[in-house]
């Protein structure tokens, strides 16, 4: 499929994507209010959901990331399966995220341009402790992250 066939179809394909997930993620776009809670909940303005819904235009790429959480779906997934993108843009993507590097103690003093010995301990420290912490409660959900490794 060529990009012109992707712009021709793009909208009415994301107005069918959505239609067909937002039951799953609880909305109901025919009952009184919902297409404005769905409006709500993925950042824009109702005007603009209700012109996605008939098909008439696609939002702002800044609009697509928190519509796909709002419909509890993948990114990536709602893009290709709506024809927004064409499936070969993603093709030669890796199945998994690559992980970052754990950063260091150092790492992050550096970055924070911390750059006394006393500053740099307490980072350190600081960091020791919060991996204690979670050796201590390894069945507590941590916010925020994985703690940092140096």
């Amino acid at each position: 499929m060529d990009g012109a066939q992707h712009m021709d179809t793009g909208p009415q394909a994301l107005a069918a994507y959505v239609r067909r997930h937002a039951p799953a993620a609880g909305y109901r776009l025919d009952e009184w209010g919902e297409p404005a809670r769905l409006a709500r909940d993925s950042q824009m303005d109702t005007g603009t959901l209700t012109r996605l819904l008939k098909g008439e235009r696609i939002p702002r790429p800044a609009l697509l990331w928190p519509l796909s959480t709002a419909l509890q779906r993948p990114y990536l997934e709602m893009l290709v399966e709506s024809g927004t993108i064409p499936p070969e843009a993603v093709a030669h993507m890796p199945e998994s995220p690559v992980a970052s590097q754990p950063i260091t103690a150092d790492a992050l003093a550096n970055q924070w341009g911390v750059t006394t010995a006393a500053g740099r301990e307490y980072i350190r420290e600081t960091l020791d402790r919060v991996r204690l912490l979670a050796q201590q409660n390894p069945g507590e959900p941590e916010e925020g992250g994985s703690t940092a490794h140096g």
